[in-house]
């Protein structure tokens, strides 16, 4: 495996280790491999490699890459394990590559009779996620890291309070929660929305009472962070404006009721 970003020193021993691990298991696997040879391609799915099988790389260089940005590149002795994913991962060549394709059931099922396979397997598995951890440390920059904390509450707790400085943003992400204005329930928030960005975004207090109905553990981000948090995962912003978009649609509802 080659890291288009410069990883840690211990990516490259890792990724030596790697290839050794691989080499022992395929050399014990009572399988025999289909042979698949690819063309220079932008997506290899759309010439041969299917997701329901595992590859081993037996010559060239095999580049992935998630929404367009390149992560990493598979080169010769690496496991290709298949993506859970709904197509969000593709594969590229930019010139002619060899792959070694064995179905993946069939494969577990044949390494799993066997206990030495079995061990073998699992230490293939816990290196390859070793260097994952190093390759997607390498393409985060040091400046996007934020020091997120977790926070628990039991039910009754106030998460945040009305009028309080808001000096911190928080994702809920267990639980659900009552949203009180004047102690007045005018609204809920469930799992996976983000609570208190409003009130630090137009730089105001706090306007409503957050209080747990259930067990709550939330995710707390200080509000220097907050924009880091914002420019490294765009899909908060999806979530900010799903959330203002669903309490506004229930506070036009309360109006209406409140008129009839």
């Amino acid at each position: 495996m080659i890291s288009v970003a410069e990883a840690s020193g211990g990516f490259a021993a890792l990724s030596r280790m790697y290839k050794r691990q691989v080499n022992e298991l395929i050399g014990q696997l009572p399988l025999q491999a289909q042979t698949l040879p690819l063309i220079p391609t932008d997506d290899a799915f759309r010439h041969g490699m299917c997701e329901d099988t595992t590859y081993v790389i037996k010559g060239g260089m095999l580049g992935m890459r998630c929404e367009d940005r390149k992560l990493f590149i598979w080169d010769e002795g690496d496991l290709i394990l298949p993506d859970a994913g709904n197509n969000e991962i593709t594969y590229y060549a930019e010139s002619a590559v060899l792959l070694a394709a064995y179905p993946t059931v069939k494969l577990v099922e044949a390494i799993l009779e066997d206990a030495q396979l079995a061990r073998l397997w699992t230490r293939i598995l816990t290196t390859q996620q070793a260097m994952l951890v190093r390759l997607l440390a390498a393409h985060i920059p040091e400046e996007s890291y934020t020091t997120t904390g977790f926070a628990y509450f039991e039910p009754g707790d106030v998460i945040l309070r009305q009028g309080e400085p808001a000096n911190y943003v928080l994702s809920l992400f267990e639980g659900d929660a009552d949203v009180l204005v004047d102690d007045v329930v005018v609204g809920s928030v469930q799992e996976g929305e983000v609570l208190g960005a409003i009130a630090l975004l137009t730089h105001s207090p706090r306007s409503a009472t957050v209080r747990a109905k259930s067990r709550c553990s939330v995710v707390k981000v200080p509000k220097h962070e907050f924009k880091d948090l914002i420019r490294s995962n765009p899909g908060m912003i999806h979530s900010l404006l799903t959330d203002m978009a669903r309490q506004i649609k229930t506070l036009n509802g309360q109006v209406v009721e409140l008129s009839a």
